[in-house]
């Protein structure tokens, strides 16, 4: 495994003596400086991964990655009347995330949907749904402009402003990702109960499920249950890495598998409650899009059924700014929480580069209806936090301190080939 080069960090971390946020003055010149300092580290990120430390983590990563994209694409699904889905979240992801595990900066990060992305995408679609265009047209003339701006940031080394971002800023983002994971839970909930409301019997309106011949359990009631129950379980699996119960190793299982085993069991719950109907995923077979009446997987720019308006054409510009300034917040700011001197990482990062790819398959991507993806900032941290090697301190008493982070491309590549199985 690559040496550690400095106890407080390496040395090509922001701030570091070979800063990657410091400008060349080149043309291009900061994405060459990636491209020369992070591949020259190529043969130890696969060598680095002969560990089974690096196989538990992808197969912890797999279901932390996994669980959201489907989450997310259920809601995409309903928020844009399926012209994006499951399918398309679930294919986006694997397909980005072999790409970025091969050739970005810090294979590290996790590239995903977000709830952020989300937001933009239900209002998009609002936009378009009341001035008659049509959406999954647009999103490829957003796709277009988002090329275009990312080659101009990346040409003029933008990056550099990710440096102003305060580690006050850094939380207050990675805060804001995590009410909008809880706050699409609770809307959700509250929409079950409008569908569903409370009361001794009802008459079930789903031909697939049977109506029920005594007063049974409300769906919403048992919506209420399998959510409180997932997130309450999680919360005392994740406990017992902490706890003095089971040998140690068993304990960090339990406690790094607690959200996937949660999930689990609630969905076991769920298969075996046959009289009350919940809701479930509508996950097309195969490459099929979620809605092959509206679309195929090949976006005409020029219009599906009608001509798509040329002024919308350069419009267009005001939407991709917002999700270029979206996906390059949340992006770089997770590089730099993975790139904290405390982690003691010393391969470095590439923000220029990282920006590129992410951003410009996602350009690319809308051409064929996919998602926009963002590297993800709860599943990076956790990434990295699965593959950091801790070491006990001689003092008595003392908490166990990090001696090295295992920095490889192959855990990344297993969770992005896994979530497109």
């Amino acid at each position: 495994m690559t040496q550690i080069a400095d106890l407080n960090g390496g040395p090509e971390v922001p701030g570091g003596p070979e800063d990657p946020l410091r400008r060349t003055g080149r043309f291009f010149g900061g994405l060459v400086r990636d491209i020369k300092r992070r591949y020259s580290h190529y043969p130890s990120d696969i060598t680095d991964a002969f560990s089974p430390q690096v196989l538990a983590t992808a197969i912890f990563i797999y279901f932390a990655a996994l669980s959201p994209a489907i989450t997310f694409g259920g809601l995409l699904g309903e928020k844009t009347f399926n012209h994006m889905g499951v399918s398309e979240l679930l294919i986006s992801t694997a397909a980005q995330g072999i790409i970025f595990s091969l050739l970005g900066a810090q294979p590290l990060l996790v590239v995903g949907f977000s709830g952020p992305l989300l937001v933009f995408e239900e209002a998009f679609f609002s936009f378009c749904s009341s001035n008659n265009l049509e959406y999954i047209v647009g999103r490829v003339w957003i796709g277009f402009w988002l090329v275009l701006l990312v080659v101009l940031i990346v040409a003029f080394e933008g990056s550099f402003l990710v440096q102003f971002i305060s580690r006050y800023t850094q939380e207050i983002f990675s805060i804001l990702i995590s009410l909008i994971f809880i706050s699409e839970t609770f809307f959700k909930l509250i929409k079950i109960f409008q569908d569903h409301p409370l009361q001794k019997d009802y008459d079930y309106n789903v031909t697939t499920v049977p109506k029920p011949q005594a007063p049974l359990p409300n769906t919403a009631l048992l919506s209420l249950v399998l959510m409180a129950g997932t997130f309450f379980l999680a919360m005392i699996l994740r406990k017992f890495k902490n706890s003095s119960y089971f040998p140690g190793w068993l304990r960090r299982v339990i406690g790094d598998f607690g959200v996937p085993i949660s999930i689990l069991i609630m969905v076991l719950v769920d298969f075996s409650v046959k009289d009350t109907y919940t809701q479930k995923l509508s996950v097309p077979k195969g490459l099929s899009v979620s809605n092959s009446s509206v679309r195929g997987w090949i976006i005409h720019p020029l219009g599906l059924y009608s001509p798509f308006p040329i002024w919308m054409m350069f419009a267009s510009v005001l939407p991709a700014l917002l999700v270029f300034i979206l996906i390059f917040l949340e992006s770089q700011i997770t590089t730099l929480l993975i790139s904290k001197p405390e982690r003691k990482m010393v391969k470095g990062s590439g923000f220029h580069l990282d920006l590129l790819l992410i951003i410009g398959m996602g350009g690319v991507g809308a051409l064929f209806g996919l998602p926009w993806l963002s590297a993800t900032t709860v599943r990076s941290i956790t990434h990295a936090n699965a593959l950091t090697v801790m070491v006990k301190d001689s003092t008595p008493g003392a908490a166990p301190q990090i001696q090295s982070v295992r920095e490889q491309r192959i855990s990344g590549l297993l969770v992005a080939v896994l979530v497109g199985e």
